[in-house]
């Protein structure tokens, strides 16, 4: 019983060591290098960085969704004391749809546009109870898409995905990942494809749902601010490596990374009139090149020798906070 107690106390998700990395023609891409991560129990983790980071190939990791020229999955990714990467195909099969929903960036394309919406939704009902009658089933797919905002939800269910705006669609999306039940929810940037106004709808969306879902959820996004408005923990990277993470009122309040105080620097304030505009210097490294160093180091104006010739683990910063920086002391 103790060892029950004490693994429901720890995180639901822990990530050690994870490695992906893909075949393409100039060479293997090393996409995550050694990713170390936990995701709290009911807990919503942001994740940010630039494009290229890794976010969304963490994600796929999560699913083991993987494009069809990766040629190495590697570390930990242990969901509730079991290492997802060591299941067999058909045993992970078993987990989507179930224990793990995902929210996909463009729902035009998660959707299928030859089926209705009561069909999406009927579908992922009966994936996790088999024996769901149909008219239960269209209860509940109703009373879904009631609970995320859809008007005439009757009629909405005999649409196709073509027939629905984008900010439905995504509504959609969300309603069907709430009808799993998950333990994990994974929502990658689901607000890009949507104009600034329905985006605030879906983020208000967010922040409604959050007071009724129980699950751990992680929310990827490159917007800083909407991080801060829906997220309890903050996980920064780059460049294929986590190089911050802790509670997301800490970090943004003192960053302690390099990189995470060059994105703060970035953001556009609504009472910024005119300037000019701040950015990062140099690029994104090349996920060909070699891990030998911090990935951070040609862009970073704090960097020494040391940190061309060293690769920084992420350590303890005090409290729930890691940073991957070998001079973060210094620089804080």
């Amino acid at each position: 019983m103790s060892d029950v107690l004490a693994n429901l106390d720890g995180p639901l998700v822990r990530i050690r060591n994870l490695k992906l990395e893909a075949s393409t023609q100039r060479g293997t891409a090393h996409i995550l290098r050694g990713v170390d991560l936990d995701i709290g129990r009911g807990r919503i983790l942001g994740v940010v960085g630039e494009s290229g980071s890794g976010k969304s190939s963490l994600a796929s990791c999560l699913l083991r969704l993987l494009p069809g020229n990766i040629t190495h999955l590697g570390g930990q990714i242990e969901f509730d004391g079991t290492d997802l990467l060591k299941l067999s195909d058909a045993a992970m099969a078993g987990w989507r749809g179930k224990r793990i929903a995902m929210i996909f960036q463009d729902p035009m394309t998660a959707l299928n546009p030859l089926f209705t919406v009561a069909t999406h939704l009927v579908d992922v009902l009966r994936r996790r109870q088999p024996g769901i009658a149909r008219e239960d089933a269209l209860l509940r797919a109703r009373a879904a898409l009631d609970s995320v905002g859809i008007a005439d939800a009757e009629l909405r269910l005999k649409a196709y995905p073509h027939q629905l705006s984008g900010g439905m669609r995504q509504r959609v999306m969300i309603a069907m990942a709430l009808l799993v039940e998950p333990d994990l929810l994974l929502a990658d940037e689901p607000t890009t494809a949507l104009d600034a106004t329905v985006e605030a709808q879906i983020v208000d969306l967010f922040e409604s749902l959050r007071q009724k879902f129980s699950g751990s959820i992680v929310f990827i996004s490159h917007h800083l601010g909407l991080v801060a408005q829906l997220c309890d923990d903050l996980c920064v990277m780059y460049g294929g490596t986590v190089v911050e993470t802790g509670p997301v009122t800490e970090v943004l309040a003192h960053p302690r990374h390099p990189y995470t105080q060059a994105l703060l620097a970035c953001e556009i304030e609504a009472d910024d009139h005119g300037g000019r505009l701040v950015s990062i210097p140099g690029e994104v490294q090349d996920p060909v090149a070699p891990h030998v160093a911090c990935v951070f180091a040609p862009r970073c104006a704090y960097a020494v020798d040391a940190c061309r010739s060293t690769v920084p683990a992420l350590r303890d910063a005090g409290g729930a906070r890691r940073v991957a920086c070998i001079r973060f002391e210094e620089i804080a």
